[in-house]
Order: C-alpha cells, then structure tokens, then sequence
C-alpha cells in the first residue's frame, strides 16, 4: 500500500534523466512535460542495466471514484511510458494496439513507477511491455502494446517535422 509518509526513492542516484520524445511535438501527449497541472507527471530516467523507466505522478485532476486515480489516468501514463521505450530504442511510433491489466486501485496523488522494457523489434513493430508499481514493489496495472513505426512522410504530417 502506498503512503503518504513513504516517499518513492525515485529517482535513484545512479539513474539518468531521459528525454525520449526528441521535439516539443512529439512531447505533445497527456503526460510527460507537456502535462496540465495537477493530471499526471512523467520523469523519465534510465537505469544502469539499460532499462527505461518512468516516475509517475498522478494529481487531483486524475480522480476518478473518490480518492483513486481513473483507470483512464492509468492507461494514459502506460502508453505513454510504453511509447517512450520505443522511441528510445530508436523506433519513432504511434500506439497500435495496448493491453492493460488493473491489478490494485491507486490512490490518488499517488507517486509510482512506470518500468518499460522493449521485448521485440522487427521491421515496422515493437512489442513494448510495462508495469505501474509502487515503492513497496506492489504491482498496480501491467501493459502491453504494440507499436508501429512511423514513416518520414508521417512523421512530418503527425508533427510538423521527421526525427
């Protein structure tokens, strides 16, 4: 369980900050940097055994049932973290298709981490998994998705500009 007095020993001292979206456009989503206050915060870092991982924040304008983060909330930082692996592996992306799996409520103003890790790279795909787990190592939703590389042409028509 997650508690207010505990605060997440994220980041660690040995992790590097990331930023996996190379350009203002492509940072565009509902989380990360670009996120409304008091929604949801990603802080990306990456681990010394290479793994990229996300310190999630979810605010009060993340409620969904009384004192617990929507699911929407939830889903919404998975896909982002997810996708940030991919294009941290050098695969610029969009979403194809994302499995989600809620395993424990979460409170709100929770602080969590986002642990993503890209476990297939072929043509076009990467499969991307993840997990949303608290300081104690509680795990409270787990991801998959599957994301499709971006032409050049797309690129410039999503953003305004190719990586």
């Amino acid at each position: 369980m997650i508690s207010k007095d505990t605060p997440p020993a994220w980041p660690e001292p040995d992790w590097t900050p990331v930023q996996p979206f190379p350009f203002a456009a492509a940072r565009n989503a509902f989380g990360g940097l670009t996120s409304q206050e008091g929604l949801i915060v990603l802080h990306y870092f990456r681990r010394p055994d290479g793994v990229l991982v996300a310190a999630a924040e979810f605010g009060p304008r993340s409620e969904g049932a009384l004192g617990l983060v929507h699911g929407g909330a939830i889903l919404t930082a998975l896909d982002e973290a997810l996708g940030a692996a991919a294009w941290v592996a050098g695969l610029p992306s969009l979403t194809v298709r994302l499995e989600t799996e809620f395993r424990k409520a979460v409170p709100l103003d929770a602080k969590l981490l986002a642990v993503t890790r890209v476990v297939m790279m072929r043509s076009r795909l990467a499969r991307v998994e993840g997990e949303l787990i608290g300081p104690d190592g509680t795990v409270y939703a787990r991801a998959k998705g599957l994301f499709m590389r971006l032409e050049e042409a797309s690129q410039k028509r999503i953003f305004g500009r190719a990586v």
